[in-house]
């Protein structure tokens, strides 16, 4: 196909040579005619007859020839199809040429398995489009065709301009599955006018048949009569299927014309016109291939160029700037191998220097584009020496070669994989025979992949004495039964060495999705195993350190509250049945739902390990007390439960509530010796009520008595009277409520009535002592929630202690300060004095039982007073006083709940 620009002065010297054409022809023609005439007076008869006999084999040789070369061309096509080396573009560029040079053959199409048209040839035609299904008549010609593999021709028939057609199928065969089918559609009309030279046509009638001898073409534009004496049949096959051409001579002048020079006018007119109007219709038909070139030159995806023997470049089509980004115009004169890879330039150099030799060649490079990277090209060239040009088309393989490289990658990674996991790998056929090992699996075994690839059972690993387990073990795996969770094996290494391994079979499925033999997968589980013993003995350890403890233990299902283990104290205490029984069917101390802090129910795995429960609970029938911890956690399998341990606590709560009672007989004797020591100042201050009463109401019958009285002036020594009896009554009920037994009530109470009440009595002994109390304290501190006599015997002895320290100091220094603030949700209360102070060494044994700094003291006074404080969650604790003594500190929590304050009686 030549491409190359046609210069003007070359079109003048084609449209010149036209021009003279049909003069020529006309001389010929001529001379051929006077030679024809002088012939035919002596052989006209026996000439034509062997003429005929002659043309009619010339012409059944050629058009076999034709026919036989369409179907080769057609069966490549099949190849190529089958091999996939042929895309839709290729397709369209090799049938296009050769219906170009085959005008017999109208269209060529693909179609495939499902009997739709994939691809179509000259892609304008409108007889057969991409996605049209066959006829139920080309159906059973494709049938034909794919039984008796090969080409097959279907029956003429009558297209839709009328003209007869004659269609044959070629199937295409992928290995042995149909790939579809190739189907050409022959003219009929093309057969006689294209197959059939002009002379032929012009010496004889020409009809083409069918098999009932209906014509479907001739060429019966001559009014010549035939002679029926001169006729031969020619039957086809191919195409077979009775198609057959006759062909009759015209009928010639027994005698030399009179009119010669006439019909010889008259025949070289025709012969001139004839020859101008095929020349017309050949420059027609020329330009139109030309333009089916071009288009195909200029919409190919694929690189199409022109080069010189050296490898210049003289043409090139639109793809080459679309695929590397250069324009064309701009390269013509360059040389191809500038844009070659460097690293691919010494292959290119040598498959030019091949092509400069005039040998084809095709070769893969990378080439550079405009933007600087580098597209792989595979370049298809041809020579031709005599023109000194080469014909080059190239493929971008780019996409390709990166699938390629992503392939290899891809295989490289899974090898790697495969290589590097611990997991032993093996593959057998369906018979059992090893056909592929892993790395690891070697290493389990000791044996390299030469030594187990290719062999059958029994296996060198197989243990001597297990072989017959083993092999029931494969056979099952071949059958497709072995279990879920695989086999557990024993295996004998390469240097006599045991192991324990675990083998998992799955079937081997290759990419069409059938199964090719067997995939095992062995992991070495002997360290396994033994920690697996090395837990069991643990657990029986630790199982025996459990049941050896005097402390019930017992783990309970949180869903279901069923008990999962218990310890043998908990089984001893409880009921030997109570494994597998829910906890609220049994007797046990535990706490209720709301006592939780959160629904044990709820909890999930993130949430774990969680404190439930710490607290004391009493047996509800036997009425022992019990320490119960409880606390959720994960069990064995998985799921959520209560572990809980009850201590019984019983002896030690009697001995705590001996203790509580003993406490409140020595708070309450603490009282009562300080009411004692108290006594002498509590009767002087009894005594100047009481005197007062009697003076009052001594006066008061003198007066009635002398019945000189006014009653303003008895009422009013009355109201003293009364007011001093009330004095005398507020100090007999505190005396009676801070001496008074009672169990300790606490409540919320305000902090400012109970250290009133106690310096009610303090103010008595500091005026003894020449000392003053400042009472700091105000009504506005929030309640706190304590016993109040409690409370009130705390702060009374602090005040008394501090009272009593300050008997040495100077006079003006005698000052108590009693004081209170809030500190986060407590209040802190502070008894500071100006006494004697005390030691660092007295201070670290203050508020030991029986300790004391008195000589007259017992030693219990701070300690009982520690002893309420803690009681009431507090914490008492001594600094010192800067300015000289003793600062004594105790905290109690405030009453936060809406309670009714506890008033003072």
């Amino acid at each position: 196909m030549n491409i190359l620009p046609r210069s003007g002065k070359e079109g003048a010297s084609r449209l010149e040579l036209f021009t003279t054409a049909p003069y020529v022809a006309v001389v010929v023609f001529a001379l051929a005619m006077l030679t024809i005439v002088w012939m035919l007076q002596t052989q006209e008869e026996l000439v034509e007859r062997n003429a005929l006999g002659r043309d009619v084999q010339w012409a059944e040789r050629t058009m076999r020839t034709h026919f036989v070369a369409n179907e080769d061309f057609l069966n490549e096509l099949t190849r190529d199809i089958a091999s996939g080396t042929v895309d839709a573009d290729t397709f369209q560029l090799r049938t296009n040429q050769y219906l170009a040079n085959n005008p017999e053959l109208l269209n060529v199409v693909w179609i495939d398995a499902s009997g739709k048209v994939r691809w179509t040839a000259p892609f304008d035609t409108t007889d057969w489009l991409p996605g049209d299904a066959m006829t139920p008549e080309q159906g059973q010609v494709a049938r034909h065709a794919r039984e008796i593999g090969r080409a097959a021709y279907g029956q003429p028939y009558r297209g839709a301009s009328g003209s007869a057609l004659v269609e044959v199928f070629i199937p295409v065969q992928r290995g042995r599955s149909p790939w579809g089918m190739v189907a050409a559609v022959y003219s009929v009309d093309g057969l006689l006018h294209h197959l059939v030279p002009s002379w032929f046509s012009d010496k004889y009638r020409l009809v083409l048949t069918d098999g009932n001898g209906e014509p479907l073409a001739s060429n019966a534009t001559s009014t010549n009569a035939t002679d029926s004496s001169l006729s031969s049949l020619i039957v086809f096959d191919p195409p077979g299927n009775g198609l057959a051409l006759r062909a009759t001579a015209f009928r010639g002048e027994a005698e030399l014309p009179s009119a010669l020079p006439v019909s010889l006018i008259i025949g070289l007119s025709v012969l001139v016109f004839w020859s101008l109007w095929a020349q017309r219709g050949h420059m027609l038909r020329r330009i139109k291939v030309e333009k089916e070139r071009d288009r195909i030159f200029n919409l190919s995806l694929d690189v199409l160029c022109t080069m010189t023997l050296d490898g210049h470049y003289r043409r090139l089509n639109p793809a080459f700037e679309r695929i590397l980004g250069y324009a064309a115009d701009d390269m013509v004169g360059r040389q191809l191998l500038e844009l070659v890879h460097p690293d691919d330039l010494d292959s290119a150099r040598e498959q030019m220097r091949l092509l400069a030799e005039g040998r084809p060649a095709t070769f893969e490079a990378r080439m550079k584009c405009a933007d600087d990277r580098y597209k792989w090209l595979v370049w298809s060239a041809n020579p031709v020496p005599g023109e000194r040009v080469i014909y080059a088309v190239a493929h971008n393989v780019t996409d390709r070669k990166a699938a390629e490289d992503a392939w290899r990658a891809e295989s490289a990674f899974r090898k790697a994989m495969e290589e590097s996991v611990l997991t032993g790998l093996r593959a057998t056929d369906m018979k059992g025979r090893i056909i592929y090992v892993n790395r690891a699996f070697c290493q389990l075994t000791g044996y390299s992949e030469e030594e187990l690839v290719g062999i059958e059972e029994p296996f060198p690993y197989w243990p001597e004495d297990e072989i017959d387990q083993q092999r029931q073990h494969l056979i099952q795996s071949l059958s497709g039964e072995a279990p879920a969770d695989g086999f557990e094996l024993r295996i004998r290494r390469k240097d006599g060495s045991y192991g324990y391994s675990r083998l998992m079979v799955s079937p081997l499925v290759d990419a069409a999705g059938e199964q090719t033999g067997w995939m095992a997968a062995m992991s070495d589980i002997t360290e396994s195993k033994r920690i697996q013993a090395e837990l069991g003995a643990a657990h029986e350890r630790f199982v025996a350190v459990l049941d050896g403890l005097d402390t019930a233990v017992f783990v309970a299902d949180v869903q279901s509250d069923a008990i999962l283990y218990a310890n043998r104290a908990f089984l001893a205490d409880f009921g030997l049945d109570a494994i597998g029984r829910t906890t609220h069917s049994l007797a046990l101390p535990q706490p209720e739902l709301g006592d939780y802090p959160v629904d044990p129910r709820r909890l999930t795995a993130a949430q774990l390990p969680r404190e439930l429960f710490d607290g004391e609970l009493q047996h509800p029938i036997s009425a022992r007390w019990f320490h119960v911890r409880e606390r959720a956690t994960r069990w064995v399998d998985g799921r959520v439960v209560r572990m809980a341990v009850a201590t019984d606590i019983t002896d030690r709560k009697t001995v705590e509530e001996l203790n509580r009672q003993q406490e409140e007989r020595l708070q309450r004797t603490s009282r009562l010796i300080t009411m004692g020591e108290m006594a002498s100042t509590l009767a002087h201050e009894l005594n100047q009520p009481l005197s007062a009463i009697a003076n009052y109401s001594s006066g008061c019958v003198n007066r009635l008595q002398s019945g000189r009285y006014k009653p303003e002036e008895l009422l009013v020594a009355m109201q003293k009277a009364a007011h001093q009896a009330d004095r005398a009554g507020k100090i007999i009920r505190r005396i009676r409520d801070f001496v008074r037994k009672s169990e300790p009530q606490r409540g919320a109470v305000r902090l400012s009535d109970i250290v009133e009440d106690a310096l009610g009595f303090a103010e008595i002994d500091a005026r003894k002592h020449g000392a003053r109390i400042d009472n700091r304290i105000t009504p506005d501190l929030p309640p706190i929630f304590a016993d109040r006599i409690m409370i009130e015997q705390v702060v009374l002895n602090l005040v008394k202690n501090g009272i009593e320290s300050m008997k040495d100091s100077e006079e003006d220094r005698r000052v108590l300060t009693v004081t209170a603030r809030v500190a986060e949700h407590t209040i802190e209360v502070s008894v500071l004095d100006h006494g004697h102070g005390i030691s660092a060494e007295d201070r670290e044994k203050l508020f030991n039982a029986f300790y004391t700094t008195k000589s007259d003291g017992m030693g219990m006074g701070l300690n009982i007073c520690r002893s309420i404080i803690e009681f009431h969650n507090g914490r008492l604790w001594v600094d010192n006083n800067p300015e000289g003594g003793s600062i004594f500190r105790f905290t109690l929590p405030t009453e936060k709940a809406l309670e009714q304050l506890v008033e003072p009686a």
